[in-house]
């Protein structure tokens, strides 16, 4: 799945609940840009109907430094309670984790390290992502699969060229 495929979006940075990056029509194939920084996180909110099939995974530039590998999570009420209950998880919430190693990708463009795919049906309601970008930063990008519609911003296309460089 790479990042030619679906509608480029940018993510200035959205390191908190309240703060979290609404995408836009889930059901659409999106690849959101960021700039993660180190000891950081972004949070991204889902607003999907009854039966929406999540299927994610977060991608990292081959130019970031070998020890950054965020960490993908999906975090609401009403989830199922996965290992290991991260700190950020509001009370009366729970999360699950996505678990696993980066393998090396290429294509449409992109040259990289794909996370593990998180996948599952969800209910009606909002949901959000958390990627938890770990000690290091660097560029990655979000991959929400969905149906193929042309879109995107001339600036999201421009955060999208940015995701080879490194740092954060």
């Amino acid at each position: 799945m790479g990042a030619g495929a679906h509608q480029p979006l940018f993510n200035p940075g959205s390191g908190t609940l309240e703060t979290a990056f609404r995408v836009p029509q889930p059901t659409v194939s999106k690849v959101i840009t960021v700039q993660g920084r180190a000891g950081g996180r972004d949070w991204y909110a889902l607003s999907t109907g009854a039966g929406f099939r999540l299927d994610v995974a977060v991608f990292v530039s081959s130019a970031c430094d070998v020890a950054y590998r965020p960490r993908l999570w999906l975090v609401g009420p009403g989830v199922p309670v996965g290992a290991g209950q991260p700190d950020f998880v509001p009370d009366g919430w729970s999360a699950v984790g996505v678990s696993g190693s980066y393998s090396a990708c290429s294509g449409h463009g992109v040259v990289g390290w794909r996370g593990p795919t998180l996948a599952r049906t969800l209910g009606a309601g909002t949901h959000y992502l958390v990627v938890e970008h770990g000690a290091r930063g660097g560029w990655s990008f979000v991959s929400l699969a969905g149906a193929k519609v042309p879109g995107g911003t001339p600036e999201s296309r421009a955060a999208l060229g940015r995701f080879g460089r490194s740092g954060g």
